[in-house]
């Protein structure tokens, strides 16, 4: 090669290497987005599949302040991972003032349910913002059509007494029909037959229970408010039913 020229120039291209193939890092990204939404339609699933009072008590658990306090005399009664968690000292919430009267009552009711057999197999409980309500089928307490209460409702209404004396909430009785139940006597019509029913006792929480007339109230609804539509026997059964709806003091408003 003579000096005097220079000397060439050599360019070397790659070949595109097709990083995809030996790469990993894009396989991370991925990974993690497909984790995430498992995730998230899982909680989305869990969440759908919870009941209205497991909503409530998962909303408390996530609220960021204190615990408000109460006098050294009274206890709490919470649900037992929450109580779990105060315990552990993780994560605080805060429950309302309803919302711990509604926790003592219903956890109250639960356990006089289970020393009474034959009220497990004819009541219910349920609870929404209002309050606490233990709804027990009419047979329970009463004779078809009549307003007289039968031996065994004593019992009942001392346990609905119960709840009261040791929590300090209001009670509202509720009587209900089916469409086609009507007093055996006297001629009573779906109202007062209703209406009398809740109202006798009324009377017995008042009068034999001890409990103020101003904490006690009763209203007769009927056939206004059937929990099933009356078209068999059996769901005319169900909707023969009388209400304890026990409440706050705040919500007397309502009624």
């Amino acid at each position: 090669m003579s000096k005097n020229k220079p000397a060439p120039i050599i360019i070397k291209k790659e070949e595109d290497s097709h990083g995809g193939h030996h790469g990993g890092s894009w396989k991370v990204a991925y990974a993690d987005f497909v984790t995430a939404m498992m995730a998230l339609f899982l909680l989305m699933w869990l969440t759908m599949a919870l009941k209205p009072q497991q909503k409530v008590e998962l909303s408390a658990f996530f609220q960021d302040q204190d615990l408000p306090k109460r006098e050294p005399q009274e206890s709490v009664i919470l649900p037992t991972y929450i109580a779990k968690d105060v315990q552990q000292g993780t994560p605080q919430f805060k429950l309302s003032q309803e919302e711990k009267l509604q926790y003592e009552v219903a956890l109250m009711i639960k356990q006089l349910m289970q020393n009474n057999p034959d009220l497990q197999k004819n009541s219910g409980i349920s609870s929404d913002k209002v309050g606490v309500l233990l709804h027990v089928n009419s047979s329970v307490m009463f004779q078809p059509g009549a307003s007289a209460l039968k031996p065994e409702a004593y019992k009942l209404l001392d346990d609905v007494v119960a709840v009261l004396k040791k929590v300090k909430v209001d009670l509202v009785v509720r009587g209900h029909t089916d469409d086609l139940e009507a007093g055996n006597n006297g001629g009573l019509g779906k109202f007062e037959l209703s209406a009398l029913r809740a109202a006798v006792c009324a009377r017995y929480i008042v009068e034999k229970g001890g409990i103020s007339a101003t904490r006690v109230k009763a209203a007769g609804y009927a056939d206004s408010q059937p929990i099933a539509p009356n078209t068999s026997d059996e769901n005319r059964a169900i909707n023969r039913r009388v209400e304890f709806l026990y409440h706050s003091q705040d919500m007397a408003n309502l009624y």
